[in-house]
């Protein structure tokens, strides 16, 4: 490869960085969603799905330049949805006494979990 091709490939390489960086933290938070105790493990399942049909989707490898950005900042965005569930979960095991867990949510993660939940929001 010469020089140009490689310092194109650096610098689209220091742009993912940038851009996984950006997509890593959470936005203002624009809502709260609520999850009863009982329903975790379902919540759990359905997050363990989407993560398994997003690992066939990048391991299928059929897939443009493009797709393949707007496929890793989804992914992103399913990642902070899992840590923040996660961490209330965490928190609950700590505090028995309350029976649901309210989730602050930015808008792309409010807008995945209604995809994912649709039918669980009030």
């Amino acid at each position: 490869m010469n020089n140009n091709g490689k310092e194109i490939t650096n610098t689209i390489g220091f742009l993912l960085k940038e851009l996984h960086k950006e997509w890593d933290r959470s936005g203002i938070a624009t809502a709260s969603v609520v999850i009863a105790i009982e329903e975790i493990k379902e919540v759990n399942q359905v997050l363990f799905r989407k993560i398994s049909e997003t690992q066939h989707l990048v391991e299928a490898n059929d897939m443009t330049w493009k797709e393949s950005v707007v496929l890793s900042k989804k992914c992103y965005v399913l990642l902070r949805l899992v840590r923040k569930i996660k961490a209330k979960e965490g928190m609950k095991n700590q505090k028995v006494r309350n029976q649901e867990l309210s989730i602050p949510l930015d808008k792309e993660e409010l807008k995945l979990f209604k995809e994912l939940f649709g039918a669980k929001i009030k």
